[in-house]
């Protein structure tokens, strides 16, 4: 795990040093969840009820901004040639860019889910639950847009094609953490939802850090 976290520190200074693909991941959330209050500035119960969807999409939208650059800039200069030639293991290259992309991308986005939900009129009692929900979310994100990444890497506008292969397999934990939200808003059970996002993490988990490696490996071969 010595090489896992050492490629996490590495990307954190990177991201201290040139962060703007994360801040503007951040900027997007907010930007946008902050639209839809003017657009049902007329209908408070409207904008109560959809809070949970429009936090979920505009922070699954705002993850896919900097999940592009997690290999290419790295491809580029040489260093990930070098990584997938040193001892260390694909699949621990790939964990550790999967841990760093959520750490920088995937947990500010949780953080700032707080404040922009109860901007849209949820109760902070309720936005502590929706955060965590949201937390699963993003990780599961970070698991597939890693995989996604990897298999895109110096193909042309991999942006848009990694948005079209991981957006559709991101709908499940989608259904799943909005329906999570909106029975915590109705003081519903939500634990079924929450254990079932939590599978959903865990099944992917051992699958996305191999998936990566192997068409990493490919693109080495290429």
């Amino acid at each position: 795990m010595k090489a896992v976290c050492a490629i996490v520190t590495r990307d954190t200074r990177l991201f201290a040093a040139r962060g703007s693909e994360f801040v503007a991941t951040l900027f997007f959330f907010c930007v946008v969840a902050s639209l839809f209050p003017f657009a049902l500035a007329q209908d408070p119960a409207a904008l109560q009820k959809s809070a949970a969807a429009i936090i979920w999409v505009c922070a699954l939208l705002a993850g896919l901004l900097s999940l592009d650059t997690v290999f290419q800039r790295d491809a580029e200069d040489g260093t990930l040639d070098l990584l997938m030639m040193s001892p260390v293991a694909p699949w621990q290259i790939a964990l550790g860019k999967m841990m760093s992309h959520w750490l920088l991308s995937g947990l500010p986005l949780v953080l700032a889910a707080f404040p922009v939900s109860v901007m849209l009129g949820v109760p902070p009692e309720k936005s502590g639950m929706l955060c965590g929900s949201l937390a699963l979310g993003t990780i599961y994100m970070s698991q597939l847009g890693i995989a996604g990444a990897a298999l895109t890497l110096g193909s042309r506008r991999s942006g848009l094609l990694l948005a079209v292969l991981v957006l559709p397999l991101l709908i499940p934990m989608l259904i799943l953490g909005v329906m999570a939200a909106e029975a915590a808003l109705a003081d519903a059970p939500v634990t079924a939802y929450l254990l079932l996002q939590t599978a959903l993490v865990v099944a992917t988990l051992p699958l996305a850090p191999a998936a990566a490696s192997a068409f990493l490996k490919l693109h080495l071969r290429s």
